[in-house]
């Protein structure tokens, strides 16, 4: 019989980064169950060292006797240890160049690599993810810089009472504010410039889910797609309500042949479809785009659809939340991701210049590519109830050899990136990019 692993929490290294993959209690419970944990001293972390302790860890300077380590952030090149299991957001699926390096380190020194994007079910669905938290803040974020952008304007509006998410010290204290905000809309409404107020979210995944676990705070009436023109015409007067309205694939895309929307099709050939966001955009105040995007895919909001919405009335969009921050990419006037401490820049159509912050002429971009940190108790603790199971599973079958073992879930074994110095069978498409 094997001995089990033990469990060792690494330090995170970037600054900003406060969240832990296992909370004290997750960790009681290992213990309880026989696992060793050790934990790496900081005081970065969102939970002190004495909370670790209290719960049955070793507190240590470097771990020592532990083999299966699990962080959040991709550990520095220089830190990784050989033989170590490591169960981290590598961000290296996609061949990303500036992690390369860790890549080649994890062969050269018989790592075995576990990426948590890679833990996914039978249809592709992630099984552990900070996806929640990132649209739940990217929302709250959204909503805050909204409100002051408009206050700059000289528009009165609630928002102005929300605050940036990392103010609140949990997301049940966020929730009451934002319910009480949502009391005052439906008692004062919004002036005439900003009414009907409406929030147009892309994407149907965890952070388009986070993101309307907000707006559903004010408890929205949902916008069809289709109806958001007899919807104008005729709602012009609703000011004491929030209006959302959520994008399907049809809706988001046409066809450039005047065909109708088929999925297949647009899988097989998505250079024949274009967006379809021009028809919606000029209604609406903040746009909330959280889907996943790739190159080859038609982009939801250019510049070419900004600059030539904006010389036509009417075209109320002030605000765009991209939470999913790719540079220049679905939304295409991202040109650079941004920081808790500079969240936002406006585009100007007029010059196609970019300012930061938000009290330019334009539309105002959020790009903040670490959302979830801006709660990091609460959203360790999502996370961490994610993970526990599977710590436990690797650590009590007491194997480096994930993929051979067949007793742990199936889903671990196919989230190998590393093992014995090569590539998994899984992940043997890297091997071009390195």
């Amino acid at each position: 019989m094997r001995d089990h692993l033990v469990v060792g929490i690494l330090k995170e290294t970037k600054g900003f980064e406060h969240r832990a993959p296992l909370v004290p209690s997750d960790v009681e419970l290992l213990v309880d169950r026989g696992i060793s944990v050790e934990v790496e001293s900081s005081t970065n972390r969102i939970f002190s060292d004495s909370e670790y302790k209290k719960n049955g860890a070793l507190i240590v300077d470097k771990v020592r006797k532990a083999t299966l380590l699990a962080g959040i952030k991709e550990p520095r090149v220089h830190d990784v240890r050989s033989n170590k299991i490591y169960m981290v957001f590598s961000h290296t699926a996609k061949g990303q160049r500036h992690n390369m390096p860790l890549l080649r380190a994890c062969l050269k020194k018989n790592i075995t690599l576990i990426d948590y994007e890679q833990i996914v079910d039978l249809y592709g669905t992630r099984l552990v993810y900070f996806g929640r938290f990132a649209g739940i803040c990217g929302m709250v974020d959204s909503l805050h810089y909204f409100g002051r952008k408009m206050e700059s304007k000289g528009n009165d509006n609630p928002f102005t009472m929300v605050q940036p998410a990392h103010q609140y010290e949990s997301l049940e204290a966020l929730k009451r504010s934002l319910e009480e905000i949502g009391h005052e809309i439906k008692k004062r409404g919004f002036i005439k410039n900003l009414s009907p107020f409406i929030v147009g979210i892309t994407g149907r995944g965890n952070v388009s889910r986070g993101a309307q676990e907000v707006l559903d705070l004010f408890n929205p009436v949902e916008i069809h797609p289709r109806d958001m023109n007899e919807f104008i015409l005729h709602q012009k007067k609703q000011k004491h309500r929030v209006y959302k309205i959520v994008f399907l694939r049809e809706e988001k895309f046409r066809s450039r042949k005047q065909k109708g929307f088929y999925f297949e099709e647009y899988l097989k050939h998505p250079k024949d479809f274009e967006s379809n966001l021009d028809t919606y955009l000029p209604f609406i105040n903040i746009l909330v785009h959280t889907s996943y995007w790739d190159a080859k895919y038609p982009r939801l909001v250019t510049k070419k659809m900004i600059n030539t919405l904006t010389k036509h009335d009417p075209f109320r969009l002030e605000f765009i939340g991209d939470l999913s921050c790719d540079i220049k990419g679905s939304i295409e006037i991202t040109h650079k991701t941004t920081s808790r401490d500079r969240p936002v820049f406006t585009y100007n159509p007029t010059t196609k210049r970019y300012t930061d912050g938000y009290r330019s002429r334009g539309v105002t971009v959020l790009a903040v590519d670490n959302l979830p940190a801006e709660m990091p108790r609460d959203a360790s603790d999502d996370f961490s109830g994610l993970i526990r199971e599977y710590v436990y599973q690797i650590a009590a079958h007491g194997t480096k050899e994930i993929t051979k073992h067949l007793a742990i879930p199936a889903e671990i074994r196919k989230a190998v990136v590393t093992q014995n110095g090569e590539l998994s069978r899984h992940s043997s498409y890297l091997r071009k990019y390195l």
